[in-house]
């Protein structure tokens, strides 16, 4: 149980603690918005899915 718990925590700290400067400058990326917008956004759903993944009730 506390690999499950530990492995998406470091997950979002990898995710989360990654140098802003492997962004590029450009102001906007696909659909209009920023690149960091995007990419924080999808990181949080990977960490929100796989907690959900991990602990649901079978």
């Amino acid at each position: 149980m506390k690999a499950k718990a530990l492995a998406p925590f470091f997950l979002a700290l990898f995710l989360f603690l990654m140098p802003l400067s492997l962004f590029p400058l450009a102001p906007w990326g696909p659909f209009g918005l920023p690149p960091l917008y995007l990419y924080l956004f999808l990181a949080w759903g990977l960490v929100s899915f796989l907690a959900y993944w991990f602990f649901r009730k079978p």
